[in-house]
């Protein structure tokens, strides 16, 4: 009698037993028969499942009996290779049990795991279901006889039974739970088979609904699909996770799956054996499915059309795999071929526990009528999953873009860090700071807590700027913050340079969006040219002797190095400052450079000593370098200056320069025809021509490299290797204006006729006039005298 309460609590899966050691089938005597059972737990491969310790199965008088045939021989455990051996006595002839056929049941499973009693079988489609009990029944016993699961009992391919089995016991393990924060990473398994039909829109729909409920949340999609094989014909799988934490990583996901197209027949089993195979660990494995499996295997193997165990158990051992990776899998039938029983194969491979309309935390599978609603359910799942949390997306806007434009923005990389803050009393979790990882989401969760009857809150987040970046506004906001739950814009105020405050609800699911722009990546390229004697040479033809070395300095600061020239030199930012500078050497001694000068700067004309500092402009900075050379020869530049300080109109160009001499020279300021002109050593006689009125000069000057060089009557002389500049500088006559009108004499009112000579001038003249007069009365009347 003191077994029977022993048996009881086995039978509840409440006495745990020892796990037997690997250990070979016992072999059968001739008064007793072994039954062996290989169960299993994870698939390995392709087509091979590992033992399962731990499984306690019996042996039945009949398909609804409750109590094995025995406490002692009628009970088996598995060992660590997976055999549960029964060693049944009194088989031989005459014996009790000779002829004997029993029911293999499962009475328990072990620790993490749960025993399936039944599974449904039918049509795939959904029509002929029924809840089939998972047990299998022996031959009939004969002493010295062994019986195994994988052949002489179990094992059936005929696939006109609904008991077709693989001859592999199998237990489903627990489903992991899902995890406690905002933010997924999730596997999409998607069913292609032939059944959708019509409904294939509304399936990727659905899909679709599913990403964009996890944008604004660190989440990470991938995808896969099966029909009779996975991928489905014409598909292909996408196990690498993708970010969906922006809308535009949920369109790349999204349009992954536009256009795939629909298979045949349903394998469950390779469709989450590929998600087991996966490099990627995923947090939650979503299988949406409109039917029950009809296929298993790689192959692939089944009719195709109905369901038996064998397309169920296979479809267990692989979701297996799965959740032994941690992966929560989430079993979402849609439509009437997966209604009713068929409860029983999805909750075979996720786990026991139905949605409710309440239990989304705990459902381990879910019955749908539609695409539709199952999408629904998918977006609720996220939104309980952020439940009291407040998400940050940081994205990276292009370095090329202004303004506000945030076209073509990115996830940030790891390192940006946001510390949150509230004034609300009783807000728990905070403060805190998190800080964006290398998952590609660019985002961040705070978990928040609230006290009873609580209803707000007010939640401050300040960015950390790194070095490099500046904050890209929205309307001039720091933050784009939304309620996920109906995508309601969530005002927000600045906090400084770089955070934002909100007020929100506390059922509110926030998320905020905060862009930066990195500083523009730029380079700096500087050529070189050679003009000697006149010719112009690109840096390596000039002829030999000719050398000049580049320096630059930067980028990040760095002190000046060696470059190529005519290279470019990367790292820089816009804005960067960079200096130039060469050292040269000229083997011949009867050459010498006059001129090193930066001679253009980003494809206009510059002109600039070196060392040269200059500001990296664009993001291609380009700088030319002219080095000019004088042999034997001299070296004349003609320039005209103009001063208009009484409003004169002429400019530099309005006279021809000329210098007469050894090699003539004539040109217009500015000209090549004069500047910097190859001549003859000799004297040159400097002048001016065709140039307007009403201007005076002051003569020449002449220097050479900045010394005054000596000019008689407009004359200069160059020696050999002599570069001299000659300026002749033109000034504005000063106009005298006209004289005032003079006193009324009584003549008509009007202006006095201009003679165009000064009212002075005239008053003089007749003082003149008037003396002369006076001076020759008086000698008149003298000559007079004498000759009277």
């Amino acid at each position: 009698m003191a077994a029977l309460p022993a048996l009881g609590a086995l039978l509840t899966g409440l006495v745990v037993h020892d796990v037997p050691a690997s250990a070979a089938v016992p072999g059968a005597s001739p008064a007793t028969s072994v039954v062996t059972v290989k169960t299993g737990g994870d698939r390995t491969g392709g087509d091979t499942v590992g033992g399962l310790a731990g499984v306690r199965l019996g042996l039945f008088a009949t398909e609804t009996s409750d109590s094995p045939v025995d406490p002692g021989w009628g009970l088996c455990t598995s060992d660590a290779d997976g055999d549960c051996n029964f060693v049944v006595p009194d088989t031989a002839t005459g014996g009790a049990n000779n002829r004997a056929r029993f029911y293999v049941k499962q009475v328990s499973a072990p620790p993490g795991w749960y025993v399936n009693p039944e599974l449904r079988t039918g049509r795939g489609s959904g029509s002929q279901s029924e809840a089939t009990s998972y047990q299998f029944q022996t031959p009939a016993l004969e002493g010295g006889q062994t019986y195994s699961s994988a052949g002489e009992f179990m094992y059936s391919h005929d696939y006109s039974s609904r008991t077709a089995s693989d001859g592999i016991w199998q237990t489903s393990r627990d489903n992991p739970p899902l995890p406690g924060n905002c933010g997924l990473d999730v596997a999409l398994v998607l069913d292609l088979s032939a059944s959708v039909g019509s409904s294939l829109p509304r399936l990727k729909a659905s899909a679709d609904t599913f990403a964009d409920s996890l944008v604004g949340t660190p989440s990470r999609m991938s995808l896969f699909s099966f029909s009779g094989t996975s991928p489905s014909v014409g598909t292909q799988n996408h196990p690498e996770l993708t970010s969906v934490s922006t809308q535009a990583g949920a369109d790349e996901v999204k349009s992954t799956y536009q256009d795939w197209e629909l298979g045949a027949g349903t394998n469950w089993d390779q469709g989450l054996y590929q998600v087991a195979q996966a490099a990627e660990t995923y947090e939650v494995v979503v299988v949406l499915t409109d039917g029950n499996p009809t296929r298993y295997g790689e192959r692939p193997h089944g009719d195709g059309s109905n369901t038996h165990f064998i397309d169920v158990e296979n479809g267990i051992f692989s979701a297996n795999a799965v959740k032994a990776k941690g992966s929560r899998v989430l079993a979402v039938g849609v439509g009437s071929g997966v209604e009713g029983v068929s409860s029983l194969n999805l909750a075979a491979i996720s786990g026991p526990v139905g949605y409710d309309g309440t239990n989304l935390a705990e459902a381990d599978y879910f019955q749908t009528q539609s695409y539709d609603n199952a999408g629904q359910v998918l977006h609720e799942l996220v939104l309980a999953q952020c439940e009291h949390a407040v998400s940050v997306v940081k994205e990276i806007v292009p370095e090329g873009n202004t303004g506000e434009n945030v076209t073509g923005s990115r996830p940030a990389e790891a390192g940006w860090r946001f510390d949150a803050s509230s004034t609300t009393p009783g807000v728990g979790g905070l403060p805190a700071s998190q800080s964006t990882t290398d998952d590609g989401t660019g985002s961040v969760s705070f978990e928040l807590g609230y006290q009873a009857g609580q209803n707000s809150f007010d939640l401050t987040i300040d960015e950390n700027q790194q070095p490099g970046h500046t904050l890209v506004t929205q309307g001039a906001k720091n933050a784009v913050c939304t309620n996920l739950a109906d995508d309601s814009p969530v005002p927000v105020t600045n906090s400084g340079g770089t955070g934002f405050t909100f007020d929100a609800d506390v059922n509110a699911v926030v998320s905020c969006t905060v862009y930066n722009r990195p500083a523009q990546r730029a380079e700096v390229t500087v050529d070189k040219e050679w003009v000697i004697d006149g010719e112009h040479f690109a840096e390596g033809e000039q002829p030999e002797g000719f050398e000049a070395d580049l320096t630059l300095t930067g980028p990040a600061g760095a002190d000046p190095t060696a470059q190529p020239w005519g290279e470019p030199r990367e790292g820089y930012t816009v804005g960067d400052p960079v200096t130039i500078a060469e050292t040269t050497s000229v083997a011949d001694p009867g050459c010498r450079i006059v001129s090193a000068r930066v001679s253009e700067a980003d494809g206009e004309p510059a002109d600039a000593d070196l060392p040269h500092q200059a500001t990296v402009d664009s993001p291609m900075s380009g700088f030319r370098v002219t080095n000019t050379v004088i042999c034997g020869g001299a070296q004349l530049t003609l320039e005209k200056k103009v001063d208009n300080r009484h409003g004169g109109t002429a400019g530099p160009r309005d006279w021809t320069l000329v210098a007469d001499g050894p090699t003539p020279v004539s040109g217009v300021s500015g000209s090549t025809e004069v500047t910097e002109v190859a001549v003859e050593p000799g004297t040159y006689t400097l002048a001016e021509r065709d140039g307007p009125g009403g201007y005076t000069t002051s003569g020449w000057t002449c220097e050479r490299d900045g010394a005054p060089v000596g000019v008689e009557q407009d004359s200069v002389t160059l020696d050999r290797g002599d570069a001299v500049t000659c300026t002749i500088v033109n000034a504005d006559k000063e106009t005298v204006p006209p004289p005032g009108p003079g006193p009324d004499h009584g003549q008509a009112s009007g202006p006095l006729a201009s003679t165009g000579v000064p009212m002075v001038s005239t008053l003089a003249a007749g003082a003149l006039l008037l003396v002369a007069g006076l001076v020759l009365s008086l000698v008149a009347r003298r000559h007079f005298r004498d000759a009277g």
